[in-house]
């Protein structure tokens, strides 16, 4: 009963953040893309994202606005691109490029965490983590890049400032739409996890890597419950005696293993309620998808040296 309670606070506290970041992507992107003077200032704070992406200069924006709220950024993308003025391939480049900057602004969370739990091994984690993001940023501006529809200078972004922007009205209904879709994803999720569908998942993952060293089958299972509790067990075993090193491999593994069900389960409300089912799953698959073979390769990496 409690547990089910603990579930319903956390995903209204969630929906609470998740629908203030909706609104104030929506309604600032509304504001900026009207006035030409701020779409320059803002060309100029991310101007190298969009000239090695190949993506309109006012990208920039939602760039930057990641670091401080992920949520924010994706609903001005999705509203630049409702509006006319982003291709569906540069919505999926910007959003997955705007992944990085929105694993930086975890950092004050993972930071203290990795620290307490794993000392200078957490660092270590989390340079990891860091370099799979950053690679990922750059597979995508590259490709961004290559396909390019338009140019990015500043002059370029003059001429579409001057178009339509989104009606007060059309952003409401925007906003509304987005709020009410990830409320009803999350509570789905929520109602899932409440039967009990994720103990057999993690039951299921547990059975299915049984072969696997038992101290690698606990980190996976650590994961799929949260990062902070496999971050905890890779601190225990490193306490232990086990090597900083040896752990960081186990830890990669685990990450690898649980990717999709730990991915989809955390943020397919998120994706689902700002990108709509068909862009969202696309979007949250290809990330997961990316940071899971690159986070392999570290691996690969990391067992032959």
């Amino acid at each position: 009963m409690w547990q089910v309670i603990d579930l319903v606070i956390h995903e209204l506290y969630y929906l609470a953040f998740t629908a203030l970041g909706i609104a104030l992507g929506v309604l600032v992107m509304n504001y900026v893309m009207g006035r030409e003077s701020v779409v320059r200032l803002v060309d100029r704070l991310g101007r190298w994202v969009t000239r090695l992406s190949g993506l309109p200069g006012y990208c920039s924006l939602p760039f930057v606005v990641s670091l401080v709220s992920p949520s924010t950024a994706s609903s001005m993308l999705v509203a630049m691109y409702r509006d006319g003025r982003l291709t569906r391939r540069e919505l999926y480049v910007a959003s997955l490029i705007n992944a990085f900057p929105a694993l930086l602004s975890h950092l004050r969370t993972l930071v203290p965490v990795l620290l307490s739990t794993m000392g200078v091994y957490g660092l270590a984690y989390l340079s990891i983590l860091m370099a799979i993001g950053l690679a990922q940023m750059l597979i995508f501006a590259i490709i961004g890049r290559k396909y390019a529809a338009r140019g990015t200078d500043v002059a370029g972004t003059t001429g579409l400032v001057s178009g339509n922007v989104l009606s007060l009205r059309r952003a409401l209904r925007l906003i509304v739409r987005m709020v009410v879709v990830t409320a009803v994803t999350s509570a789905a999720f929520t109602v899932v996890m409440g039967l009990g569908i994720d103990q057999y998942i993690n039951d299921y993952l547990s059975h299915a890597f049984s072969a696997l060293n038992p101290y690698v089958v606990g980190l996976i299972v650590a994961y799929m419950v949260s990062d902070s509790a496999a971050f905890a067990a890779a601190g225990t075993l490193i306490s232990n005696g086990f090597s900083g090193t040896l752990v960081i491999r186990w830890l990669l593994l685990g990450y690898v293993v649980s990717s999709l069900v730990r991915g989809v389960r955390h943020n397919a409300p998120y994706y689902l309620g700002i990108y709509g089912f068909r862009d969202g799953i696309a979007i949250l698959l290809i990330s997961i998808l990316t940071r899971a073979l690159l986070a392999l390769v570290v691996l690969g990496v990391l067992w032959l040296v």
